[in-house]
């Protein structure tokens, strides 16, 4: 019998959770708030792709790759938590490289990804942890700044360096590209999209779970340059409306914990881009980067997508109502200081995203304990990393499959 699975939330968690429940022959049917797919936390998210890396932070004396949360957190995950998530992470950048292939998905992708470690206090740090993380399934070296610089010939020759962690399965691209085009072969597969509908509860009556949703009208002036895309759904009838579906997986971040009538300590955690062409200069063709560069010590990550230069950084986390006014020069001075005259500043754009975060930093996914209802909720910066093989996962529970990998340390049930 074909399940009937409603997806909430049309960013990269929903849409390849979406992909992988239609590969499984699911009926889905995805219902988004705004007009398209990644309009919101995934718009203008870092470009990398990057692999989960455990004590990074104490290598590297600051948590890049999205986990600035030591000040925070309400303790540090177990050591079984830690590793499905290495696993998982591998997963997802091996899935994400076979969509592609298979797929013909091109997302301006690059390979490569540096993490700089700027004196001898990390890189001693560092090289104890190596072997470690070799042991995990990383494919990491520790390259000498030389080296770094043969990769990275745009860098600031002036910008202090001592070495670099290269790891082979990072990289970086476009993540709205990549939903986007992902959305059409999940279309493709029978997948519906309803944008423009807000689910406003999900009741248990009787067999599988009531989804209540209504359409909210869109904008008068779309932002940040959106517009309507080949295929989208047109609006539903106006008013409440009610549909039956034999479950539900809630990839809609912070308004995940009010659907799911459970208490979730989720904070929110913001992150701020700015995005440039790359200026294209016929006497100095190494301008720019290469593919993935992550500077800790600043708290930034600077990646290539296709013919622009994104620069994320600015992490923090607050309670869920609070904002943040964004700090864009930061991410300016940032670039300038590794790939100086890189860019055209007069051509950025400029973003910030709130994102859920759970207490131990760690991401939400599996049954929600009320049945039916699932949990699809990843921590920014690690998003793009962890979505593809999320959303394998999430999928073949759902369908009924034995899961790839044991997740059950990265479930609900540990927030309790």
């Amino acid at each position: 019998m074909t399940r009937r699975v409603a997806v909430v939330g049309a960013g990269l968690a929903g849409v390849t959770t979406a992909y992988e429940l239609a590969v499984l022959g699911c009926q889905v049917q995805v219902f988004e708030r705004g007009g398209s797919v990644a309009e919101q936390a995934s718009f203008a998210s870092s470009a990398l792709l990057s692999p989960f890396v455990p004590n990074l932070a104490d290598a590297t004396s600051a948590v890049p790759l999205a986990f600035r949360l030591r000040r925070w957190r309400a303790g540090r995950s177990k050591g079984d938590a830690a590793g499905q998530l290495v696993a998982l992470s591998q997963l997802g950048l091996a899935r994400t490289a076979e969509l592609r292939r298979e797929l013909g998905l091109d997302d301006e992708a690059t390979d490569g990804l540096l993490v700089a470690l700027t004196d001898a206090k990390r890189i001693a740090t560092a090289r104890a942890r190596l072997e470690g993380w070799k042991a995990l399934g990383l494919q990491v070296d520790l390259i000498e700044a030389g080296e770094a610089r043969l990769r990275e010939p745009g860098l600031n020759a002036d910008a202090p360096l001592a070495a670099a962690l290269a790891f082979a399965r990072g990289g970086a691209g476009n993540p709205r590209l990549f939903a986007q085009q992902l959305r059409l072969q999940a279309q493709r597969l029978g997948a519906g999209f309803r944008f423009h509908t807000t689910v406003r509860a999900i009741a248990t009556d009787g067999p599988g779970l009531v989804l209540r949703h209504e359409y909210t009208p869109p904008l008068e002036a779309p932002i940040r340059g959106t517009e309507r895309e080949a295929g989208d759904t047109l609006p539903q009838l106006h008013g409440a409306q009610e549909e039956r579906f034999d479950a539900v997986v809630l990839c809609n971040g912070l308004d995940a914990a009010t659907l799911s009538g459970q208490r979730l300590p989720l904070a929110a955690q913001h992150e701020t881009s700015v995005t440039a062409p790359l200026r294209l200069l016929e006497a100095h063709p190494d301008l720019g980067p290469k593919a993935g560069w992550i500077d800790p010590t600043l708290g930034l990550a600077i990646a290539r997508t296709g013919q622009r230069v994104r620069v994320t950084g600015g992490l923090t986390v607050t309670g869920v109502r609070t904002r943040v006014p964004p700090d864009f020069e930061a991410l300016h001075r940032g670039l300038q200081h590794w790939f100086p005259g890189s860019v055209l500043h007069q051509q950025v754009q400029q973003g910030q995203s709130r994102r859920a975060l759970s207490a131990d930093g760690l991401p939400v996914l599996g049954s929600s304990g009320r049945v039916g209802l699932w949990l699809n909720i990843s921590p920014g910066g690690l998003g793009w990393g962890l979505a593809c093989g999320s959303a394998q996962i999430l999928a073949q529970q759902i369908a009924g499959q034995a899961p790839a990998l044991d997740i059950a340390a990265l479930g609900p049930q540990r927030l309790a």
